[in-house]
């Protein structure tokens, strides 16, 4: 029976405000991954009362929080009863709470000599968690599959030092699946990848040799394994020269025949699926270990020859990109495959993520950048790729992968899970949560596994009967307190209203539409033979009654002549009333300007940007920002808001 594993940048935890039990069961996968979670341990995300986040009834959560930053980066797994783990762990280095099974989660595992530094500072951030599954094939025998949930970082502009901070993440990544493919497990890799590969995956890229220097894209691309197209295939086997049909020339054409579906990488044939299309296939080809060693000796050979020759690093591309081009060389040859480019090398705008603040969304100017990576001899269980772009509720949307074979849960829970946290379990950690309301009155096993210090002793039960008396005393004085405030607590329409004789007078202002009188007071009395207040009209007021006057505005005070006609008075009462309503004193904002380009109603926009305009207002399109020249995007309008 097929199973879906799942990934979705989530944007925030917190955020969704519906049940995480209907959450998670309405995304329709066994095996969830959320990144950008935002909430750190101190937050205790599992014992909120009324929305749990983490300790969800029928899963199994590993939580994976920031050291450095509250309500910053991390990620979270959700797994099913039927997809219980076998081992878990949290994050790459091998530093942190769990195990993977025969050792390959631990730091000495790691292809590579590591500093102790800065494995502790790459895994800091909460940005990957780890968990084993056993799966059942369909012709019954079983296979392990190492599922890396990850949040790699993203490269701030302003903070261009962040880059040698995300390839070495990456290179991390890469040895930590590389020593668990090594045990013999598989390995699918699910995130939020933060780098667009390739310009079909780009909304708007730049210029082909621009977009492919970055080095991001360069690291990604010696991480991925190749894909091409089958005319792409032949032009590379043929030595990118024509066939000549008529020359008889059967060598070309016996090396296409035989290679065509075969993988290059010393591994076993990759057969193509046959339920898809072929022209929505394409091919790995290449020889892995063949061009790891030549970028080697190459990024060697530049290095050497730049030191000796005194270039600067500006000649060619930007200095921080020369500088770490020693990045690129990485310590394994493992390699993975992008299963969705995989089933559909050719589609296009199919993106994951979009501006929210450009309303990018809309119009489909986005990226494509999470991604689900998995070894190419796990490929024949991978049944297909799926973007759930039509799911919203983040700037992100869910990536999900379609898997043959049944999930085989385990029958005990790895001790890395959310369920076996002190905090979770109702035990005490801190001393400022004895100023915290307690959120539950813990069970049985939890009151007898607690310190029998704190349990109350026999002879002192007689005591704290008297206690708990008493403390419910105070609890009654204190509601009824509340009670005679809530009483005394006074509406706005009290202000304009008198007692007269024990009785609520309420003042009354002229109707703009009819001539008679509205009542803005709907103070009443215990009394109900008095509770009707009397109305009375401007007119009304007498000499001893002169402290109304105070409460009403001058106009209305001004129209209080007794000599003048009843028309007369009603005539400018109705005049003066309109100066009495919200909409004189609050007429509210202009109604904005209309765009030239689509005549719609343009929205109001802040400037973010530090200098002399920051946090000034200004009018644009309302529509989203789209490709140039596409009639449905955003338009060049544009105005500062107060000219």
């Amino acid at each position: 029976m097929p199973f879906r594993v799942l990934s979705w940048n989530i944007n925030g935890l917190r955020s969704f405000k519906t049940g995480m039990k209907e959450f998670l069961s309405g995304l329709e996968a066994d095996i969830i991954c959320f990144q950008e979670t935002k909430v750190t341990r101190s937050q205790k995300p599992g014992l909120k009362k009324n929305n749990p986040q983490a300790i969800v009834e029928g899963y199994s959560s590993y939580f994976s929080f920031s050291r450095k930053r509250s309500g910053y980066s991390g990620v979270a797994t959700f797994c099913s009863q039927r997809a219980t783990p076998f081992a878990a762990q949290e994050g790459l280095s091998g530093n942190y709470v769990g195990e993977l099974e025969n050792g390959c989660g631990t730091t000495e595992a790691l292809p590579a000599e590591w500093a102790a530094e800065e494995l502790k500072d790459l895994d800091s951030e909460g940005r990957a968690v780890i968990t084993q599954h056993i799966i059942k094939k369909e012709d019954g025998s079983e296979i392990k599959t190492a599922v890396i949930n990850v949040y790699c970082p993203r490269v701030d502009p302003e903070k261009p030092e962040r880059r040698v901070y995300k390839l070495r993440f990456y290179e991390l990544l890469r040895q930590r699946a590389a020593a668990i493919r090594s045990t013999g497990c598989h390995v699918l890799i699910l995130g939020d990848i933060n780098t667009s590969h390739k310009q079909i995956d780009h909304c708007d890229p730049d210029e082909a040799e621009v977009f492919e220097r970055r080095l991001e894209r360069r690291y990604l691309s010696s991480f991925l394994i190749p894909l091409y197209k089958k005319d792409d295939m032949e032009k590379v086997l043929c030595g990118h020269n024509e066939v000549d049909e008529a020359s008889g020339d059967s060598d070309c054409k016996v090396k296409r025949d035989t290679h065509c579906h075969m993988s290059l990488s010393g591994t076993s044939p990759l057969l193509l699926s046959e339920e898809k299309e072929v022209s929505e296939k394409c091919l790995i080809l290449e020889d892995v270990n063949t061009k790891i060693k030549v970028e080697k000796e190459t990024l060697e050979k530049e290095t050497y020859r730049d030191k000796q020759e005194g270039k600067t690093s500006s000649q060619e591309f930007e200095e921080y990109e020369v500088s770490d081009d020693h990045l690129l060389v990485s310590n394994t040859d493992f390699q993975v495959v992008d299963t969705f480019r995989y089933f559909y090398p050719y589609k296009k705008e199919v993106f994951t993520c979009w501006n929210t603040f450009t309303n990018s969304r809309s119009t489909n100017y986005g990226t494509r950048i999470d991604y689900v990576f998995c070894d190419e001899e796990f490929l024949p269980y991978v049944d297909d790729s799926l973007i759930l772009n039509d799911i919203m509720g983040s700037d992100h949307c869910p990536v999900a992968v379609v898997i043959k074979g049944e999930l085989v849960p385990s029958s005990k829970l790895p001790y890395s899970s959310t369920k076996f946290f002190p905090e979770f379990r109702g035990q005490q950690q801190k001393l400022s949560s004895y100023f915290q309301p307690q959120s539950s009155i813990p069970d049985g096993e939890t009151w007898r596994n607690m310190n029998r210090n704190s349990l109350p002793k026999a002879g002192n039960l007689t005591d704290q009967s008297s206690h708990s008396t008493v403390k419910r005393k105070i609890n009654n004085i204190k509601s009824s307190n509340k009670k005679n405030c809530a009483d005394k607590q006074r509406k706005l329409s009290s202000f304009f209203s008198k007692t007269i004789n024990d009785r609520k007078i309420a003042v009354v202002l002229p109707d703009k539409e009819a001539g008679g009188y509205e009542s803005h007071s709907s103070d009443r009395t215990v009394n109900d033979v008095e509770s009707t207040p009397t109305l009375i009209g401007p007119c009304q007021l007498n000499a001893n009654e002169s402290d109304f006057k105070d409460i009403l505005s001058d106009d209305l005070a001004s129209s209080g002549e007794c000599n003048s006609s009843q028309e007369d008075s009603q005539e400018s009462s109705k005049v003066k009333s309109k100066n009495l309503g919200w909409d004189f004193l609050m007429k509210g904002p202009k109604p904005p300007p209309l765009c030239p380009g689509h005549k719609e109603p343009a929205v109001v926009m802040t400037v973010k940007k530090k200098g002399p305009n920051m946090n000034r207002q200004f009018y644009a399109c309302g529509r989203g920002v789209g490709k140039e020249g596409d009639p449905n995007a955003r338009c060049n309008f544009f105005k500062w808001v107060g000219k």
